[in-house]
């Protein structure tokens, strides 16, 4: 009975397939009525661009080795200090880059002080960089006495840029409270804030 009862809401289903198809052979017409609606609500293809080297415009993505990083002045108000993180391209070359920039900050010798930067928003779009260019993302965190507790003030700061396993180590005083986040990458010196 019950091998009846779980057939029988499928049985005008394919009755209804096979009558909407035109093809006479009762397999085909099935199969046809059945993946044709399915094939015909497929979404669009869409190029996008991810990590490695292959982008939209050719153009290749920056090596540590063509960037300069440094720490912008902070922007504290209502609780809330934001920094724009600077990537410079200082090779002779144009590249882009795309994504979130890694971020931690160091003491004078080099270790690490509590945790990295998490990430904040969404990945944004290719910036292309010429000779000199600049992109920056915004860092933000908490000010002294608002939140948790602050970590000490680093002396260093270090930056994987997208896509890159070596770093960038720079000198730069940030004082992480309660945490500090990062956000994608765009054109120009002033982050995202």
């Amino acid at each position: 009975m019950r091998r009846s009862t779980l057939l029988l809401p499928a049985i005008p289903f394919v009755l209804f397939a096979a009558a909407c198809s035109s093809d006479s052979d009762d397999s085909s017409s099935t199969t046809t009525g059945v993946t044709s609606p399915s094939s015909s609500t497929t979404a669009p293809t869409t190029s996008t661009t991810g990590g490695g080297s292959s982008t939209t415009t050719g153009t290749p993505i920056c090596a540590t080795s063509q960037l300069q990083a440094e720490l912008g002045p902070s922007n504290v108000g209502a609780g809330q200090s934001y920094a724009p993180l600077i990537l410079r391209n200082t090779s002779s070359s144009t590249c882009l880059v795309q994504g979130f920039p890694g971020v931690s900050v160091l003491d004078g010798s080099g270790n690490q002080i509590g945790q990295p930067a998490t990430r904040d928003g969404s990945e944004g779009g290719e910036v292309l960089l010429q000779a000199g260019g600049v992109a920056s993302a915004t860092l933000h965190t908490t000010n002294e006495g608002i939140g948790p507790s602050c970590e000490p003030t680093s002396a260093q700061m270090k930056v994987f840029p997208p896509d890159q396993t070596a770093e960038l180590t720079f000198s730069a005083e940030y004082t992480v409270c309660g945490g500090f986040t990062v956000t994608t990458l765009v054109p120009g010196d002033q982050g995202t804030a």
